[in-house]
């Protein structure tokens, strides 16, 4: 599942990065409200499930701030994923000689290995991709805070439904990597 997951992957990367910069894609929209993950994430906590409703809720093209609250929302539902599944306490147990953040935390990169081990996978590609994959998503939403505040509307629904289901396809990737 993990190997057959990468294609969509950088297949979403592509396309959202066409829709945001204005070029044609033949992508299908669906109501903002509608969401692949209904109570998905729910599975890990419902504090995650209350956050991705917030973030849907958020996405309206008459919005001024939709983008940014969206963004805001999802970046969290990442961070918290990762600490849920791949918590400091259990990568250092993993791997004590792990590198650490300035805060003294398990780097990002570190918290994917410990995942993917759980999984079988010990394949340093496998985590330079997941890496770079989560790396994206958070820079689509540094990319999206930079310009949100301004005129209502500045991203429309084509633009805010690619970002959403970038941002969705992202978390059940994530999601399929740290379910046990």
């Amino acid at each position: 599942l993990f190997y057959s997951n990468i294609e969509q992957e950088n297949a979403n990367n592509i396309t959202t990065a066409n829709v945001l910069d204005n070029q044609p894609a033949d992508i299908a929209t669906a109501p903002l409200a509608d969401t692949a993950i209904t109570d998905h994430l729910e599975y890990f906590s419902a504090d995650l499930d209350k956050r991705w409703k917030g973030a849907l809720y958020s996405l309206n093209p008459v919005n001024p701030d939709a983008a940014r609250h969206f963004c805001t929302s999802s970046r969290e539902i990442f961070t918290d994923l990762l600490e849920l599944k791949a918590s400091d306490r259990d990568v250092f147990a993993e791997y004590p000689d792990s590198p650490k953040t300035d805060r003294g935390n398990a780097t990002r990169r570190w918290k994917i290995k410990y995942l993917l081990s759980k999984k079988g996978i010990m394949n340093e590609d496998a985590e330079d991709f997941v890496e770079k994959d989560i790396t994206n998503i958070l820079e689509l939403f540094h990319t999206l805070s930079d310009g949100t505040h301004g005129e209502a509307g500045k991203y429309d629904e084509v633009k805010l439904s690619s970002v959403k289901k970038r941002v969705e396809d992202g978390i059940i990737f994530l999601s399929n990597i740290t379910r046990e």
